[in-house]
């Protein structure tokens, strides 16, 4: 994303995730990578894009490539438009790809939102939806837990919402590109011992949904 190469920097207990140069994450840059991969400067030219909940990072890159962009949220002030992603206020058919990473585990009652993402997409648009890979099986609250502002801790199972609503959804994983990325999410203990291994990973996943 921003061309650097060499070896990445640990973060706190993320183990090799930091670009030295510009600071984004393993996140990131499996993000960007996925859009390269299927946006051309050709078909970006041509693609609409409602941004929720933007990331600064990926909205320099929609802003500068993509035909038109709309960047969203419930609450911040530094975006186009502020709504809940739960009604969204758009024409149906209004946009060619929605992005909304790790927005879903939030919304009270997301399989309304994203039937709302269905319904302002354009036939053959794409909506990635990245949610946190906190488990094996997705926990739904029946109220918010307190002292938290998620309503579900999500898991891999998660992405059967999306298959239930949309043509198709392929799963992009680090696996996919060039291993010199490091898009892999390398965790370490606090507490290492001497006994066991200290070292663990999370997937880093990164859904895109066909309509």
């Amino acid at each position: 994303m921003c061309n650097y190469h060499g070896p990445f920097l640990d973060k706190n207990n993320r183990l090799r995730a930091k670009c030295p140069k510009c600071g984004e994450l393993e996140r990131a840059r499996l993000a960007k990578l996925v859009i390269n991969h299927l946006y051309d400067n050709h078909k970006a030219a041509e693609t609409s894009v409602l941004h929720i909940s933007p990331e600064n990072f990926l909205r320099k890159i929609f802003k500068r490539d993509f035909r038109g962009y709309i960047s969203a949220d419930l609450y911040r002030k530094d975006v186009d438009k502020q709504f809940d992603i739960q009604k969204i206020p758009y024409p149906d058919h209004s946009f060619d790809l929605v992005f909304a990473s790790h927005v879903l585990e939030y919304v009270e009652d997301d399989r309304q939102a994203i039937a709302e993402i269905k319904r302002v997409l354009r036939p053959g648009g794409l909506a990635m939806l990245p949610v946190p890979m906190l488990h094996e099986k997705t926990i739904d609250f029946s109220k918010r837990p307190e002292n938290k502002r998620i309503i579900r801790e999500t898991g891999e199972d998660y992405f059967d919402r999306y298959r239930a609503v949309f043509s198709e959804v392929t799963v992009y994983n680090p696996r996919a590109f060039d291993q010199s990325y490091n898009l892999t999410i390398d965790m370490t203990n606090e507490i290492k011992t001497n006994n066991e291994d200290a070292s663990y990973q999370i997937p880093n996943l990164l859904p895109v949904c066909k309509l």
